[in-house]
């Protein structure tokens, strides 16, 4: 107890006499002064914002902020094209006369012609399948022509001599199924094996499409007219 008394009193004597060693600016303001001799004359003095004059204040210009990406995109985005109207027009009767319709019309549109292929209604072919050998199927045609001529059935036959049925025996194409499937039953009454086989079809139509129209308006104007000439063909709006 008695050495921590003792060495509070010498550290308080200490602080105590280097006060009393220490110059007196040093006392005032608490801290170390920066020797101009040793750092040279042109240092320059720090003063804190709040101690400065108004005159020694430079005023700072303000930078706008930019625009936001996003309204950029929306300043920079193109004007909205006029909406265009488009149409096709057909079926013409052929490819001349379409041909016809764009020249005498190149002035008003911007015309471009289709070729479309549509479904027709399906055919029957009557046929007995290929046989071995031409001569094999040639006398054998001979003794069906005759089996026609004794039962009076007027159906003709053709020898097939190239294709997928080469060396069969044609007995002819029907529009409507009851009539090929009349004929299979004829002559499956002589004995012979006949094949009725559906094949479907279809029709090329020409089309002219017609694009870059003002408006639906203006196309309606120059349809009056065109209808006067080719009242045979429709027309009909087409996405441009």
């Amino acid at each position: 107890m008695r050495g921590i008394l003792l060495g509070l009193l010498l550290a308080n004597m200490l602080y105590l006499g280097w006060q009393f060693l220490l110059p007196d600016e040093l006392q005032n303001t608490g801290s170390v002064p920066v020797s101009a001799g040793v750092l040279g004359q042109d240092v320059a003095t720090l003063t804190l914002l709040s101690e400065a004059s108004q005159d020694q204040l430079i005023p700072y210009l303000a930078v706008a902020e930019p625009e936001s990406v996003q309204d950029l995109a929306v300043n920079d985005s193109p004007a909205p094209m006029a909406a265009r109207f488009c149409a096709e027009l057909g079926p013409f009767r052929d490819r001349e006369d379409a041909e016809g319709f764009m020249v005498t019309n190149a002035g008003r549109f911007t015309m471009e012609m289709e070729a479309r292929l549509v479904p027709a209604p399906s055919i029957y072919r009557v046929f007995l399948p290929p046989m071995s050998s031409r001569e094999l199927a040639a006398s054998t045609m001979d003794a069906l022509r005759d089996a026609f001529v004794s039962n009076n059935m007027p159906i003709d036959s053709f020898l097939i001599t190239q294709g997928e049925l080469a060396n069969g025996i044609a007995l002819g194409l029907f529009a409507e199924r009851s009539n090929a499937l009349n004929v299979q039953n004829q002559l499956q009454a002589l004995g012979y094996s006949v094949t009725v086989r559906e094949e479907p079809k279809s029709n090329e139509e020409i089309w002219v499409v017609v694009s870059g129209v003002e408006s639906q308006a203006v196309f309606l104007s120059h349809w009056a007219e065109i209808q006067l000439s080719r009242s045979y063909i429709r027309a009909g709006e087409k996405l441009c």
